[in-house]
């Protein structure tokens, strides 16, 4: 079988790409997963050390490509759908037109300024003085995505989820400034690339188990605000998978753009929707504080009224049916109370760790008349009802201790 001589042109042109690029200290990596329109991502390296610095490569060959010129520049044309995708995409993009008679790569960035709509596609001008060697690297340097330093964002939550098949992370973090998409796909293979790296393990189990290796799965999430932190209102996701890992072994994936070094990211298109439904429904403190604070004084009550009378029940002090019978209008309230919580407007950023104590004592004090409801007095004997009920209780009392203690400290 022979192959076509469109594809032993295409190859040739990435072969020369490929040797002009590594001539200027760049490692050339061929997109072999159908990345729409990307042939290639090119990172610099300096000092023999990878940088994480990357441009997005597509390449022309042929001779039709240098069939159009406006004398000093050649004229390269491509349709709609790939000028918008080569625009948002997360990585700098250029196109390189390889001229395999003379051995030169031109290129010139895709971007809004120099892709012009000419009515049924558009054009992209593609200066002669363009070549990919060494007079163009300061020019490719200044385009590669960048470094992001500390001080822009914050990283919030580090966790060892590992399993005993694969060393798992998952990092979340949250910007500190504005971010175009570029800068963040380069922050998420930042936080990848170091994070695969980390020594943190939950347990001494875990730790014994994969000592000093990197991990072979990382998550990373980027959250524009704590507000939206709080809210798991994630801008992207990113997932890295050693590509060594067997497939048995491997997460479940998922689909989205590839950023470089194998970092799949995941632009989550319900953000900004999202983001408006929160702030729309979301209190000020004052509002949230006046509205929850009648409620959390009623849960203290009833947790120390059930607690005395749960007590009084193990004890035999009183039986089953006086407890219903005395206990009537707390079960109802703890059933209203919880509903009531559920209504409460959003809590502002400030009052999250509240709101977040207020809704699980709510609903551990509530799950005390659905133990004593007559469908479970089917499903469960008498003494694992006042069992589990005592535990919901205790673990009320609990929380209500750290949700004062959260109270105090944003009064």
């Amino acid at each position: 079988m022979t192959a076509p001589q469109t594809d032993r042109t295409a190859r040739r042109g990435i072969a020369l790409s490929i040797e002009a690029f590594e001539a200027l200290g760049f490692a050339f990596r061929e997109q072999h997963e159908s990345d729409y329109g990307i042939d290639a991502h090119v990172e610099f390296i300096e000092d023999d050390k990878a940088t994480g610095r990357l441009l997005a490569v597509q390449v022309k060959t042929g001779e039709s490509y240098f069939s159009e010129s406006t004398g000093n520049e050649y004229v390269f044309r491509a349709d709609a759908t790939h000028i918008e995708y080569w625009i948002n995409h997360a990585l700098p993009v250029i196109v390189c037109l390889a001229d395999l008679d003379n051995k030169v790569a031109y290129w010139q960035v895709i971007t809004g300024e120099t892709a012009e709509s000419t009515g049924s596609g558009y054009k992209v001008l593609v200066p002669k003085n363009h070549k990919v060697n060494v007079d163009s690297l300061p020019a490719l340097r200044d385009m590669l995505t960048m470094v992001i330093p500390q001080e822009r964002y914050t990283l919030l939550n580090t966790d060892d989820v590992s399993l005993g098949t694969a060393k798992r992370y998952s990092f979340k973090a949250a910007l500190n400034s504005t971010f175009s998409k570029s800068e963040t796909a380069s922050l998420v293979r930042q936080m990848t690339a170091e994070g695969a790296k980390r020594r943190y393990h939950r347990n001494h189990l875990v730790e014994r188990r994969w000592g000093d290796s990197d991990a072979e799965v990382v998550w990373a999430f980027v959250y524009p605000s704590m507000t939206d932190y709080a809210n798991n209102n994630y801008y992207c996701r990113g997932l890295w998978i050693n590509p060594s890992l067997p497939e048995n072994q491997r997460p479940v994936a998922f689909s989205g753009e590839n950023v470089g070094d194998g970092t799949i990211v995941d632009w989550n298109p319900n953000y900004s929707q999202l983001a408006e439904m929160f702030s729309m429904y979301e209190a000020t403190k004052e509002e949230y504080l006046a509205a929850a604070g009648p409620l959390i004084e009623d849960l203290g009550s009833l947790i120390q009224y059930f607690h005395s009378a749960l007590d009084a029940l193990s004890s035999g002090q009183v039986q089953k049916e006086t407890f219903l019978r005395q206990s009537q209008h707390q079960l109802d309230r703890a059933t209203s109370i919880d509903t009531q919580v559920g209504d409460l407007p959003g809590a502002p950023y400030e009052c999250k760790e509240v709101d977040n104590l207020l809704q699980q004592i709510a609903a551990s004090v509530a799950n005390v008349p659905i133990l004593y409801s007559q469908r479970s007095a089917v499903d469960w004997s008498d003494a694992s009802r006042l069992f589990q009920a005592s535990e919901q209780v205790q673990d009320a009392g609990s929380s209500m201790e750290a949700l004062r203690y959260e109270l105090r400290k944003i009064k």
